[in-house]
């Protein structure tokens, strides 16, 4: 009997490994099946589809970030073009030539833009997510852009066994997770020694704006995407004395902000992605810093830019001003 593989490639089949019991995996006409426990993972639409059942909580997110993923071509930021692999590289700080030929992860691609980036560096990406529109969309902005695999996967269930890439980037995910430390602790692994890991994370800030942008995210997430999404909309306040008002005590954007790389509707994205998850956690440098060492990572590097040193601006703002770019070396 002769078996045909996967549309998705015949290389993928050697990283692949049961999400579930963490068995080998035969590659089948209709995707792949697990050796041991039979679980099946069809490809359908160039996607292999591994996603385990989600929790209550999981499911939310999700729907929260499909609304999300499938309006991005409507945001300037998140329009797939050649200009983000300078974004790519102004980020991670690393050469243009480091990815040509090397093995790469995206946990947590979105609408694919880092993918796109890596791929166009010459890149064999790998590209995860759980949410449907993020995996559709990601295969069709990078079908005709380099080597691209995509899968639909849990992070908390991925499908690799441990260190197999030689980059591992997760950007702006973790912290939607129940519990961030944990979540890196998941990818941290899948890097193999000598190779790098490169995460984003919200920042930790003032308590008070913390706790009154937290009530509101209690609320927001009653209303459904659409109105969400509008309501998000209303809080780029174009009067200022409100702004100075309002911005204490919760997560908004004045309207002066807006520019051609920063426009309209890029910033209501911003404050959906904000208010929607079920988490939504804050971390300092010195804690992120530390997951890394803990993982045997050394050469740590923030490649956010320190915004703020006056001990009540860090206070009110965070260092990096609202998120942190990490980056560290697996030593071990």
């Amino acid at each position: 009997m002769t078996v045909t593989m996967p549309a998705c490639g015949p290389d993928l089949g050697q990283l692949l490994i049961c999400p579930l019991c963490r068995a080998a995996l035969d590659a089948t006409a209709e995707g792949y099946a697990c050796k041991a426990c039979a679980a099946s993972y069809p490809v359908r639409d160039g996607v292999v589809r591994m996603l385990p059942p989600l929790s209550p909580a999981e499911r939310q997110i999700r729907g929260a970030f499909d609304f999300e993923h499938r309006r991005y071509a409507s945001a300037q930021y998140l329009r797939i073009s050649p200009t983000l692999v300078d974004d790519w590289l102004a980020d991670v700080q690393l050469p243009k030539d480091y990815f040509k030929g090397r093995t790469v992860l995206d946990v947590g691609c979105g609408t694919g833009r880092w993918t796109y980036a890596m791929a166009l560096l010459g890149a064999r990406v790998v590209a995860v997510d759980f949410s449907d529109a993020a995996v559709d969309i990601t295969r069709r902005v990078t079908k005709d852009v380099g080597d691209v695999e995509v899968v639909q996967a849990s992070l908390f269930h991925l499908p690799f066994r441990p260190a197999q890439f030689d980059f591992v980037v997760s950007w702006g995910v973790l912290h939607h997770t129940r519990q961030t430390a944990r979540a890196f602790e998941t990818i941290a692994p899948l890097v193999r020694p000598g190779g790098h890991l490169h995460v984003m994370v919200y920042e930790r800030r003032s308590p008070l704006k913390v706790t009154g942008t937290e009530l509101l995210r209690m609320v927001m997430r009653c209303l459904s995407p659409e109105t969400r999404y509008k309501w998000c909309g209303r809080l780029i306040i174009r009067n200022r004395f409100v702004f100075t008002l309002l911005r204490g005590f919760i997560a908004c954007v004045p309207e002066r902000d807006l520019s051609e790389a920063k426009d309209y509707d890029t910033v209501q994205f911003g404050l959906y992605d904000w208010y929607s998850p079920r988490y939504n956690h804050l971390h300092s440098a010195r804690e992120v810093r530390s997951w890394f060492s803990r993982a045997g990572y050394g050469e740590i590097t923030m490649t956010s830019p320190i915004k703020f040193t006056r001990m009540m601006d860090v206070l009110r703002f965070g260092e990096c001003g609202g998120s942190i770019s990490m980056r560290g070396r697996r030593e071990t």
